[in-house]
């Protein structure tokens, strides 16, 4: 029996807290990149080393005419996209403009690579357009058609083959990116509010759709809203989702500057919906009514299973509070040594923000004289000098070697030049002496000329 109790007392889910001075002793070293209102792109390195913030700008650069609107970044590419239709291509190894793709007619929206080694990449555009990219030459593989509005957001199944997408058409669609074809199609006409941002949950069980004040649970193989989560006289400005302690968060940033944590287990509990008596009479009518009088009385279910669905009453887990006005973008990272995990967060304030996911607590701040729109976070190890573009010099490298500045002269060199203007002098003047014994001899010559005559 004393087993059976000692084994009950264990909880085996209890969350392990980090030892704080192994934290402390830790060096962490990583990057981000923001692009801004004002057309430019600026990268920053955090050097984390005994818990100090030391940051070091890396480049500043005007990548577009007008504003930054998406950033990615995998392996060593980085993309940018404006509200100037231009999709910008990097090369972080060696710091290098790789060049432009032109083929969307409208703002870029959002950029999205996929595939373990990022070998293709996503767009989406005001000209309600999705590309999918080739990154191995750039070329376009194909078009994904079917919405009629402003792209919002993309995202892609963990599995690589879906991709799922919410324009301002208020539909939600499913894309097989196997055969470049549409999969399904999602109507929200029930709601008053277009889709804003999407994402899938890390199994990819179910996917979560955002409104402005709303975040839609649903279920992937029914495809299905089994939950809703109402915010009140707030907007949501950004989500994402993230493992944190082997537990999956939904992430919100908001409007009034929180960052909001909810576990997912706790969002994907369906509701039991209990329908009135009549309803479930009519539905139960005559078997042998027309086919359009089924599909209308399923639409109406269907109408009146949204609408009675009871929005989550739901307190967040915990919420980070380090910006004054809305987040404009949230990103995760883990380094590949510590296993620390971080979260780094922008806000129309124009600060960057550092957050210990371990800890639960800001870490680092950074202050920018620009409005921040969009980010992304890269390791350090991402750049290599020596892949890094040569300058080419005007001088030979073996004048290179040899040169050398005023500072780095001794007393020899001088001794020595001043020898050799010696040396040049004593030349000169032996060189003259010949001439003048010439000029001598002609003069005795003409004498004797004019004598004789």
């Amino acid at each position: 029996m004393a087993e059976e109790v000692n084994k009950k007392d264990i909880d085996t889910k209890a969350e392990v807290k980090p030892d704080l001075d192994d934290l402390s002793n830790q060096t962490v070293q990583f990057r981000i990149i923001c692009g801004s209102y004002e057309h430019n792109i600026m990268c920053i390195s955090l050097l984390l080393r005994k818990n100090v913030p030391l940051f070091q700008p890396i480049f500043h650069l005007e990548a577009h005419s007008l504003s930054i609107k998406a950033l990615d970044a995998a392996k060593r590419y980085l993309v940018s996209g404006g509200n100037d239709e231009h999709i910008k291509i990097y090369d972080l190894q060696k710091r290098k403009d790789l060049g432009t793709l032109l083929s969307h007619q409208g703002s870029v929206t959002c950029l999205k690579f996929f595939s373990k080694q990022g070998k293709w990449l996503l767009s989406g555009s005001e000209d309600s357009k999705i590309i999918i990219w080739r990154t191995r030459d750039w070329e376009s593989f194909g078009v994904l058609k079917g919405h009629t509005a402003r792209i919002n957001d993309l995202a892609v199944h963990p599995s690589g083959k879906i991709a799922i997408s919410c324009a301002d058409d208020k539909t939600i669609k499913l894309w097989n990116l196997m055969t470049v074809k549409k999969a399904a199609n999602l109507k929200l006409k029930y709601f008053l509010q277009n889709g804003q941002f999407v994402r899938w949950s890390l199994n990819g069980n179910h996917f979560i759709v955002s409104l402005l004040d709303t975040v839609l649970i649903y279920d992937t193989n029914a495809a299905k809203i089994i939950n809703q989560l109402k915010f009140k006289r707030i907007t949501i400005m950004r989500i994402e989702n993230y493992e944190i302690d082997t537990i999956e968060y939904l992430v919100i940033g908001l409007s009034n500057g929180e960052i909001q944590f909810y576990k997912l287990s706790d969002l994907v509990k369906k509701q039991k919906i209990e329908n009135n008596e009549d309803e479930n009479e009519n539905n139960r009518e005559d078997e042998n009514e027309s086919d359009e009088y089924d599909t209308k009385s399923k639409r109406n279910a269907q109408k009146d299973e949204i609408i009675s669905m009871i929005p989550l009453d739901l307190e967040p887990s915990y919420k980070f509070i380090g910006h004054t006005i809305r987040i404009k973008d949230l990103k995760f990272y883990q380094d590949f040594l510590t296993k620390r995990k971080f979260l780094v967060s922008i806000s129309s304030d124009g600060k960057i923000v550092v957050w210990d996911l371990s800890i639960k607590e800001e870490i680092a701040v950074y202050k920018t004289d620009e409005r921040l729109n969009c980010l992304t976070v890269i390791p350090e190890t991402i750049e290599k000098i020596d892949t890094m573009k040569k300058r080419k010099l005007s001088i030979s490298q073996e004048d290179l070697y040899n040169y050398k500045t005023d500072n780095e002269t001794d007393g020899e060199e001088i001794r020595n030049i001043l020898l050799n203007n010696n040396e040049n002098k004593k030349n000169d003047k032996r060189n003259k002496k010949p001439k003048y014994k010439k000029h001598k001899k002609i003069i005795a010559l003409v004498k004797i000329i004019i004598i004789l005559k």
